[in-house]
């Protein structure tokens, strides 16, 4: 599985994710993170602290 789409795996759930989370996947999980948003995934950058952030895939809800 490729670092993208093992981030995009992590982010699908729709839970914030830590640096620390997906820094165990890729150092450069920013430009993945980056290639992601390209392709059309709505992916929130979260400051929760100085220098902190989390980050977010936002989940389309599927209408019946």
């Amino acid at each position: 599985m490729s670092k993208k789409e093992h981030i995009r795996q992590l982010l699908a759930d729709g839970q914030p994710h830590t640096v620390e989370e997906l820094i165990r996947i890729t150092h450069r999980f920013s430009a993945v993170i980056h290639s992601l948003r390209e392709d059309g995934y709505d992916i929130k950058t979260i400051p929760v602290a100085h220098n902190v952030c989390i980050y977010q895939m936002l989940i389309m809800a599927r209408r019946a």
